[in-house]
């Protein structure tokens, strides 16, 4: 994803960081409203230690990328003073150390029983536990997805940060059981961007893929010019596109299967776009003396 589609999602993370944080303070105002302490303190508290925690997930998840990864120490199986050997289907291998798990790993397992962006089990038969719940996935995620955008990840930390509303959007109304319709306009907008980033990349795609029929046209042009010229230009354009599609469905008929013309105007744009670029001269000397005026 990183570099692919970046200014798709600037817009969104933007609003959506915007609508979170506003969600984070005004549950804070909600529960100084109904005196459940000193509530600023307690939301202070949940930042600082999501915060603290994704440092350490940060440094886990650059080391892993450098083909470096963290040994958890904290694991017994990792303090050895010699090699160890296991039994694998009976042949003796290395036993593998054990590495410390990256945020992705460790939240799936944390969130292995939740539908959605419900929770589930016994952590709803505590209505306290189940806000703290929500309010610490929902500032760790909020953390992550920051930590992905910055990384140039910006469709995952727009993932990310679609749950940490949602999370935090469960806290401020009590409710879980649907989302909100805030919720479901952002979702709305992050699908757009998704298209508008695929259509792009199959775009780039599509282009790229055509690259080798400049060569053909080349080719082509060389080995007709002398004999056959046209007097407009357009006719002559239309006699290399018919020649670049014929070439191209006996080189890739998959391509043409179920195309709806697609295939065929793009050819026919490239072939226009090489007639007054990189082809300009073989294309000119295609066409008659007369109607050599610019391409």
């Amino acid at each position: 994803m990183k570099g692919v589609g970046e200014g798709f999602f600037d817009d969104f993370y933007l609003k959506l960081c915007a609508a979170f944080e506003d969600k984070f303070l005004g549950l804070g105002r909600q529960l100084e409203a109904e005196k459940k302490g000193k509530c600023q303190d307690i939301l202070r508290t949940y930042s600082q230690s999501a915060h603290q925690k994704i440092e350490e997930f940060k440094i886990i998840e650059l080391k892993k990328k450098q083909g470096q990864p963290d040994l958890d120490m904290a694991c017994d199986d990792n303090i050895r003073y010699s090699q160890e050997f296991i039994n694998i289907h009976g042949v003796m291998v290395e036993k593998p150390f054990v590495y410390k798990k990256t945020y992705v790993e460790v939240r799936g397992e944390n969130r292995s029983d939740m539908f959605g962006h419900k929770l589930t089990g016994l952590a709803r038969l505590y209505g306290a536990q189940y806000e703290s719940l929500y309010i610490s996935m929902a500032v760790e995620d909020f953390y992550w997805a920051q930590f992905q955008y910055e990384s140039g990840n910006k469709k995952e930390s727009c993932e990310f940060l679609l749950d940490a509303f949602s999370y935090i959007n469960s806290c401020v109304s009590h409710y879980d059981s649907t989302e909100s319709p805030e919720y479901h306009r952002f979702r709305v907008d992050f699908d757009k961007a998704c298209k508008k980033m695929n259509s792009s990349i199959g775009g780039r795609n599509k282009l790229k893929d055509l690259d080798y029929l400049k060569e053909v046209m080349a080719t082509f042009l060389k080995g007709v010019a002398p004999i056959c010229r046209y007097k407009y230009k357009s006719e002559a354009l239309e006699k290399v596109t018919i020649h670049l599609c014929q070439y191209d469905q006996k080189k890739n008929p998959n391509k043409w299967d179920d195309d709806k013309g697609e295939r065929e105007n793009t050819i026919r744009n490239r072939v226009s776009k090489w007639a007054k670029t990189d082809l300009k001269v073989s294309f000119n000397n295609y066409i008659n003396d007369k109607s050599k005026d610019k391409v």
